[in-house]
């Protein structure tokens, strides 16, 4: 067998998340830092709870969605089902749910409300053809611990972020790209 035959019988490895279209931005630029800073105060208002401070930097038109990974033959392309999603949420059904957990007794599986600490890493910033909005590449690892357990429960993802510069800054967008296939958590009550 040659090496053309078997360059051609490998195939390319299986995407996880969709690469960017647009031009790097570099992180010496200040907008890449500015993208950071708001990155890092969004982790901080949900760390400390603060679900209405969160839906005031969620631009109107937001989408936030998680589709559902699969486990492929190692041929596949892609590993995350299209039309399928942990969840797929606008506006209107995050204000209903973070209400929810903010102002009644009936969101019982967050009372008493679970411990976060979110990491945000990795942060790639890139130019989109929208004036002011960025796509912006980052991984998060959620920690949170319930009730008096002591152990951690750790959600990996990965996340694709268009975020509008202006005063102030709007998440536009976010797509989370779990890393596992069967989550370890009890629930999906933690925003990331």
């Amino acid at each position: 067998m040659s090496a053309e035959t078997i360059e051609a019988a490998v195939p390319e490895p299986a995407t996880s998340e969709p690469e960017s279209r647009g031009q790097r931005v570099s992180v010496t630029d200040p907008r890449h830092l500015q993208l950071v800073g708001f990155l890092d105060d969004e982790s901080a208002l949900l760390d400390r709870d603060d679900l209405t401070g969160w839906l005031a930097i969620l631009a109107p038109e937001i989408t936030y969605r998680a589709p559902v990974r699969t486990t492929r033959d190692h041929r596949s392309r892609d590993e995350f089902e299209p039309a399928m999603f942990h969840f797929n949420e606008n506006l209107g059904s995050l204000t209903l749910k973070l209400m929810r957990f903010a102002t009644s007794d009936s969101a019982w599986a967050e009372n008493p409300r679970s411990r976060t600490h979110r990491i945000v890493h990795k942060v790639r910033v890139y130019e989109t053809g929208a004036v002011d909005e960025y796509e912006v590449h980052s991984s998060v690892v959620l920690l949170r611990s319930r009730n008096d357990d002591p152990a951690l429960e750790i959600l990996p993802a990965r996340r694709i972020d268009i975020v509008r510069i202006g005063d102030p800054f709007l998440l536009v967008s976010r797509t989370l790209h779990f890393d596992q296939t069967t989550l370890g958590v009890q629930n999906l009550t933690s925003y990331l």
